[in-house]
């Protein structure tokens, strides 16, 4: 596959800024769990959080996500994805998998970040700081916020608002998943191999993306500039512990997966806590935990 490499900070920052205002197109198209057509689509997000409470205070009572019950356990429903609660300090923020962060599309992104500031949750630049470090101050890009903003939530949980495209778009629904990795191209591939997506164009040198079919815009990866850091380290654990992929036929695909070379971290089977819906589970080469359900939300 041919992409090109860095070309140098100053042109990078302008194609950032483009790719964000290109990230923010929504459509019917993109629609996850609602999609009755899609093999496969994202579904849920796992969490392991410091505090139930406070974690619901970021993605319902903030974002605007509803706060349920499913089989027992606290869930925040988005529409098109659940946002899983399992009472457990993580290991650790988002920053340093190769899981960055979930993209959210909103009609109004200053609006809804100015109320998230407000709320008293963090704006960053791309890239959440290290530990014991303040976050990058808003620049003129991002204050009084635009197309596009970073913020983190509790635990160090990184959440994009994308603007959402069209006149009949929701408050606030899933866009994407996006992944920071040295290794873009390669993973990219990778999800291309696993989920038989596609190559979506406009590809630059430090962004490519994979569309899953029937949904369309799904899953990025990025080579931000001065992080290289991201290699291996397992998402498991962690706030961000895994992300939920539903699949058509699950059977069927853990099969084509074998006869494709990859292997499951954990074979196919019936989850009692998921209210015995079929369950498998596979690990990315970079760390990242994917559950792949049958029947977890049905459409």
């Amino acid at each position: 596959m041919n992409v090109t490499r860095w070309a140098g900070p100053a042109i990078a920052v302008r194609m950032m800024l483009a790719a964000g205002v290109w990230m923010g197109a929504w459509s019917v198209a993109g629609a996850q769990t609602s999609n009755s057509v899609a093999p496969v689509v994202v579904g849920h997000f796992h969490l392991n959080v410091t505090s139930i409470e406070a974690h619901k205070k970021f993605w319902a009572d903030t974002l605007g996500g509803q706060a349920i019950k499913v089989h027992g356990i606290d869930v925040v429903r988005f529409p098109d994805i659940d946002v899983f609660l399992r009472q457990q300090k993580p290991t650790g923020p988002t920053r340093g998998t190769a899981f960055d962060h979930i993209g959210f599309a909103v009609p109004d992104v200053p609006a809804l970040t100015t109320k998230l500031v407000a709320a008293g949750y963090q704006v960053v630049s791309g890239r959440e700081p290290e530990p014991g470090k303040e976050a990058a101050a808003a620049t003129g890009t991002q204050a009084p916020y635009g197309r596009f903003s970073y913020l983190l939530g509790p635990d160090g949980v990184k959440v994009e608002l994308v603007t959402a495209a069209g006149p009949n778009a929701p408050p606030i629904a899933y866009h994407h998943i996006h992944f920071i990795n040295k290794q873009y191209v390669e993973m990219q591939q990778w999800y291309m191999k696993v989920f038989d997506a596609t190559l979506r164009p406009g590809q630059t040198d430090f962004f490519i993306g994979a569309d899953l079919p029937g949904v369309g815009y799904s899953l990025n990866f990025f080579r931000w500039e001065g992080d290289q850091s991201v290699t291996h380290q397992t998402t498991k654990g962690r706030v961000m512990d895994h992300a939920g992929f539903e699949v058509k036929n699950l059977a069927e695909f853990c099969k084509r997966l074998e006869q494709k070379g990859i292997m499951l971290t954990e074979p196919l089977h019936r989850s009692k806590e998921l209210g015995n819906v079929q369950v498998a589970v596979l690990t990315d080469p970079w760390g990242t935990v994917i559950e792949l359900t049958e029947g977890l939300r049905k459409p």
